[in-house]
Order: C-alpha cells, then sequence, then structure tokens
C-alpha cells in the first residue's frame, strides 16, 4: 500500500506536467473584431469648375489672338452681266438646250397675299430697314427633251457684297392629296400676265400650285414666275444683281438696273 500511494503521487505530477506542455485548442475560423460605428459628416459638395470663354479668335493659355478666317467675295461688277431681258444660253451641246431671262423687278416695302385657306388677303410689311424685291424670271427650252429647271434656292440676289437667298417667310404653293393645290396669290401683281402667256404669273417653278422639276419642250411650256426676297431698304436697281446657278454649274448674272 505504501508502494501503492508513491506511485499514485507520482502519476498525478506526470498529469499536471503534460499539461503545461500542451498549445490550448483555438477556433478553426478566424473571429474579426467588430469595428465601432463612426459617424463622419460628407463633405460640402463643391459647384462646378467653369472656364471663362475665350474671346473669338483667342489662343487657349496664352494672350495670341489668331487670325480669323476673311471670305473673299469677287466683285460682281468684274464679271460679265447681262441686262435685263437678255436671254442666257445653257444646255449647249444637250437635247435640251434653253434660254433663261430675268425680265422685270419690282419693289415695295408692304405686301398683300391670298390665304386659300380662309380666302382672306393679309398685309405683310417688311421688317425696319428692309424692303421686298420680286424678281420675274422665264426660262424655255428649245430642245427635244426636258431640261433641268434651276429652283428657287439656286437663285440669288447680290448686293453690298451679300448673298441673299429668297424669303423663307414667304407660304409657297402646296399640294393636297385630297383637294386642288393651295395657290398663294400676290395682291398687287395677281393681274399680272406671264411674259409671253395669257396665264397670270405665280411664283417661280410652280405651274398651277404645282411644283415644277424641269422644263418641257416648246415656248407654251415656258416656265414663268416671281421669286420674293427681303432687302435691305438701300438697295437699287443699279447696284444690285440676280444670280442663277444653271443646271451645268455655270452661272448667270442679271443686273437688275
Amino acid at each position: 500500500m505504501k508502494y501503492a500511494g508513491i506511485l499514485l503521487m507520482g502519476f498525478l505530477i506526470f498529469l499536471v506536467a503534460a499539461a503545461g506542455c500542451v498549445e490550448p485548442v483555438t477556433p478553426s475560423g478566424t473571429v474579426t473584431p467588430v469595428p465601432t460605428a463612426v459617424t463622419t459628416a460628407p463633405a460640402p459638395a463643391q459647384p462646378p469648375a467653369i472656364t471663362p470663354a475665350l474671346p473669338p479668335g483667342q489662343v487657349p493659355g496664352g494672350n495670341v489672338s489668331a487670325p480669323a478666317p476673311v471670305a473673299t467675295i469677287t466683285p460682281v461688277s468684274s464679271l460679265v452681266t447681262l441686262n435685263l431681258k437678255e436671254n442666257y444660253l445653257f444646255g449647249n451641246g444637250t437635247m435640251w438646250k434653253s434660254e433663261a431671262t430675268v425680265y422685270r423687278i419690282w419693289m415695295n416695302d408692304s405686301y398683300r397675299w391670298f390665304s386659300p385657306d380662309d380666302s382672306q388677303y393679309y398685309t405683310k410689311i417688311a421688317p425696319y430697314g428692309k424692303k421686298y424685291l420680286f424678281v420675274f424670271i422665264w426660262m424655255v427650252c428649245q430642245g427635244t427633251d426636258r431640261a433641268p429647271l434651276p429652283q428657287q434656292n439656286n437663285i440669288y440676289v447680290l448686293y453690298d457684297n451679300a448673298i441673299i437667298s429668297h424669303d423663307p417667310a414667304h407660304a409657297l404653293p402646296t399640294k393636297n392629296p385630297d383637294s386642288s393645290p393651295k395657290v398663294i396669290r400676290i395682291g398687287e401683281i395677281e393681274f399680272s400676265k406671264k411674259r409671253l402667256d395669257s396665264e397670270y404669273i405665280e411664283d417661280f417653278g410652280y405651274s398651277h400650285g404645282l411644283r415644277l422639276g424641269y422644263i418641257n419642250p416648246g415656248v407654251s411650256n415656258a416656265v414663268d414666275g416671281y421669286i420674293i426676297y427681303e432687302v435691305p431698304l438701300s438697295l437699287t436697281p443699279e447696284n444690285a444683281y440676280v444670280s442663277i446657278v444653271m443646271p451645268e454649274g455655270d452661272t448667270a448674272i442679271w443686273k437688275l438696273g
């Protein structure tokens, strides 16, 4: 029994020593500590940066100005021009050889136009410093094939180094699918006859309200009409011209006075 007590005491001492040599068991997953929430005030929004606009021609990053492009216009007086009622031949060498001429003008600071919508006349007054110029143009095809017809967009007034297109505010005839075309009449000239015809004058490039794309052969099929321009009040026939770009690309110029 004495030896059994000694053996039991030795076994307990061995267990205590072994326990001090073993590492403690740790969990298999790593536990991440949860940070304490911190409230941060949002930074105030800043307005977008604005780059000041540079003056025309100014080069960014310096005070040197780039030269502005200069448009050059050939003086009309240096070109070959025709007088009113003089004919210009175009389409030479084709089967639609044709003639064109500017034969009349009319100017005023207002005009009356007839509205087919309500069958009434309305007066159109030119803006301050402006007036209206009516240019009358006649074209005939002398060939056997129909000739391309220059449109109003290819016919300009030249004055004081300016190129003036037809007045876009003037209402042109419109074709209605279920009725006859709406023809816009001008009170001051609505009873004027065409140059070589008994029909009344109408907008150039239109016949009875229908837009034309060609000039059919023969004098009876000549295209005759007026184009309206809004021009400076200072314009006079002696210093103004009409320019027509022909189908071949040539340009014919008439002096208005």
